[in-house]
């Protein structure tokens, strides 16, 4: 199916009310401006996969509130998980705002039927470690470094002012796979941290497509050179995902590590 956003409106619609204070004050009109500017077709696309991948990481977090509450985990873990799916939603909102601004989103072919990859694991609290590791250790991590990188080639302050909106909630969404893991910490064996490596790992690997990808010469409105978007990739896997799992005995694998790297160069 096509991928598109909806909202009822109504009293429920309070929720992602507060969530968007300030952004109304932004100047949309001024972002408009940009629509018939060089990049802003390359742009589109970016924001509209953007919206995408905020709404699969809602359905993550959705995912890891229900695991943590069936793990017994600290009420405060899950509360946050819980809270962090409006955040991905209004990310969503805000992306699709973006590629709306700039002329229109792209079509977008999705199956919301496989936005969450369904961990392996048959305990409750590594079913649910597996699915914090890829989605907030991995995937927000590396997200937070990105939107830092990006906001940097903004071109509009709409834009530099919704990526530090992003990046800022994204830190805490991080956050949150490092607290985790402090938390269960000697309630996982270590052949369950092996296996969480594995997912580490595989989760890094995934990026690799991007690596392969036409590029543009520079990025502008918040899409990176793929030159740019490489190096910062490979560095972040390294020293914000793969040395803070390391420390907690979890590993990505070396082979992955250097094929990465390689790709990267």
């Amino acid at each position: 199916m096509l991928f598109e956003l909806e909202a009822v409106g109504g009293p429920l619609a309070k929720r992602l009310a507060r969530r968007r204070a300030g952004t109304e004050s932004l100047d949309w009109a001024e972002l408009a401006k940009h629509a018939t500017k060089p990049g802003a077709a390359d742009a589109r696309i970016v924001w509209t996969q953007s919206a995408f991948s905020e709404y699969a990481s809602a359905a993550s977090f959705a995912e890891i509130a229900s695991g943590l509450l069936a793990a017994g985990a600290p009420i405060d873990l899950s509360a946050a998980a819980g809270d962090f799916v409006v955040d991905e939603m209004f990310h969503a909102e805000l992306s699709a705002r973006v590629a709306m601004a700039l002329g229109g989103a792209v079509p977008l072919e999705v199956d919301l039927g496989r936005l969450v990859r369904p961990p392996s694991a048959a305990r409750p609290l590594a079913r649910v470690a597996e699915l914090i590791v890829r989605t907030s250790c991995v995937g927000e991590s590396l997200t937070v470094a990105i939107l830092q990188t990006s906001r940097e080639r903004a071109g509009a302050s709409v834009i530099g002012e919704i990526l530090l909106r992003l990046a800022r909630d994204e830190a805490e969404h991080a956050e949150l796979g490092w607290t985790f893991l402090d938390w269960a910490d000697t309630r996982l064996s270590d052949d369950e941290r092996a296996d969480l490596g594995r997912v580490a790992s595989a989760a890094g690997e995934s990026f690799a497509p991007l690596f392969t990808r036409a590029c543009a010469e520079d990025g502008s409105l918040g899409v990176m050179s793929c030159a740019t978007f490489d190096a910062s990739f490979a560095a972040t896997l390294a020293h914000r995902v793969d040395e803070p799992l390391r420390a907690r005995g979890i590993a990505i694998s070396r082979d992955v590590l250097d094929r990465i790297a390689t790709l990267t160069r």
